[in-house]
């Protein structure tokens, strides 16, 4: 009889150690994994609002003292930096991709780094329901999509007001990474 009395104890008292552990590490994993995925998709309506051509979409993704700088010259604020992307070639014509896996962040508080490899491919004239783009390293898997433009990029973002906004950007040409 006594087995049976200590045995639940031990398990309630087991369950609430663990339940109280979980619970004070819960809350900073998951604003952590959240924090990733925000700055994920920073990073993904940076490439559809090129691929688009969207000027208020990239115009939006930049706090209000960003630095963009590439072999072209250094770009400040988000007005200087959008207008620059805009007149890019390319703006709003072209397919921009980033491989899920070529991705790196580095989270602390509110600030972020990371890293993506940027592949842009021309698609003027293809049939987007049709014309597979998914590419591969050192070459791409249809001969007719082109791979005009290709950068590595290095990025800081900050979250400000509640919501994660561009603040660095520094890219420049670089091979495919395997």
């Amino acid at each position: 009889m006594l087995a049976k009395k200590v045995l639940p104890r031990t398990f309630a008292a087991s369950c609430f150690l663990l339940g109280a552990t979980m619970t004070s590490m819960f809350p900073a994993a998951r604003g952590t994994e959240l924090a990733r995925l925000a700055v994920k998709d920073l990073e993904i309506k940076f490439h559809e609002a090129f691929t688009c051509g969207d000027y208020d979409l990239m115009l939006g993704l930049w706090s209000d003292d960003a630095v963009f700088t590439n072999p072209a010259g250094t770009f400040v604020g988000p007005t200087e930096i959008t207008e620059f992307l805009a007149s890019s070639p390319g703006w709003g014509n072209v397919s921009s991709l980033s491989s899920n896996y070529k991705s790196l962040s580095a989270i602390q508080g509110n600030t972020a780094q990371f890293a993506f490899e940027c592949i842009i491919v021309d698609v003027s004239g293809l049939d987007p329901l049709y014309t597979p783009l998914s590419t591969i390293p050192f070459g791409n898997q249809n001969p007719e999509v082109e791979i005009v433009q290709h950068l590595n990029a290095t990025c800081t973002a900050v979250k400000r007001r509640n919501r994660w906004l561009l603040d660095s950007f520094s890219g420049a040409p670089g091979p495919i990474m395997p």
